[in-house]
């Protein structure tokens, strides 16, 4: 398998077991490191930076490393979609964002959603490693991951005799305080409410009976579909006897951004998702189908 997966088109869940898996992986040193150390396991990274994933992809081609693997999807996604139940044994997380502001701490690595998530992916005694600078997220971290009811902590200082990264050398050398986490996996966790986002095998097509159809009704639109479904519309674009509708849909908070196209056949209209379009077909994506052949049919 090539290094970069494109979950869109893998079969899930992955088969692979007792993974080594970072979460934002930067610059790539920590996971070439990781690789290097552990040559018989495969490591995993999750990254959104293109330029991040782009460095990646190129240092290990040119070093010839074999056991590294990278999604460029949120790591909470990439785990909810890709990853068995026990499937785990370490998750890295160096230097996490903090997110600082108060009303932004959702978004944090470590909220109890993503702890619960991360638990179950986790294999018996596995471990969540946090590296940070910022004591008050690990507090945070420690206080979510009571709620999840799965984990056993060690918390210390790192020093100049731990294995480091040049700049957290630099860093402690300017006396700035940096601290390891460690959760490990005692027992399943306490249940909570997950998102319900299903893949589907094929997106079906849908036949508009109408010569003609109202595409002005599809631009700049924006519908809740249903509790925590959101489609937005922006730009039509038109061709020879078709269009192409730019289409944006939050299911649960898994955003994605697609086409669909409308194509003239003898006296009707065809509705589907474009050739041109990368997505991960969800139940959703065919309820934006069937809505837009719905909304053109208006007046």
């Amino acid at each position: 398998m090539h290094c970069l997966i494109n979950y869109m088109e893998v079969e899930k869940p992955l088969s692979w077991d007792n993974l080594l898996v970072e979460v934002g992986f930067g610059r790539g040193d920590f996971t070439v490191r990781l690789a290097r150390e552990n040559p018989d396991r495969v490591v995993l990274g999750f990254e959104l930076s293109g330029i991040s994933i782009e460095k990646l992809l190129k240092r290990v081609k040119r070093e010839n490393i074999k056991n590294v693997f990278c999604v460029p999807m949120d790591a909470f996604w990439g785990f909810y979609f890709l990853l068995k139940d026990s499937s785990v044994e370490k998750i890295f997380m160096n230097y996490p964002d903090p997110w600082f502001k108060k009303k932004h701490h959702k978004r944090r690595l470590t909220s109890e959603r993503n702890l619960y998530l991360f638990a179950r992916k986790l294999k018996d005694k596995g471990e969540i490693v946090v590296r940070t600078d910022h004591y008050p997220f690990v507090e945070y971290t420690l206080r979510e991951s009571e709620k999840v009811q799965a984990f056993k902590h060690k918390l210390k200082e790192l020093d100049v005799e731990e294995p480091l990264t040049k700049y957290e050398r630099k860093w402690l050398s300017m006396g700035k305080k940096l601290y390891e986490l460690r959760l490990i996996k005692v027992k399943e966790p306490k249940p909570t409410p997950m998102p319900k986002v299903r893949e589907v095998k094929e997106v079906f097509p849908v036949k508009v009976e109408s010569k003609e159809i109202n595409i002005g009704a599809l631009e700049n639109r924006e519908e809740r579909l249903e509790e925590q479904v959101v489609l937005k519309t922006f730009r039509v674009f038109e061709g020879k006897n078709s269009y192409l509708v730019e289409v944006l849909l939050s299911e649960e908070g898994f955003v994605q951004k697609f086409f669909v196209e409308l194509r003239k056949k003898n006296e009707s209209w065809i509705v589907d998702l474009s050739k041109f379009s990368q997505v991960l077909r969800t139940e959703k994506i065919q309820r934006t189908v069937e809505f837009i052949a719905k909304e053109v049919l208006r007046p």
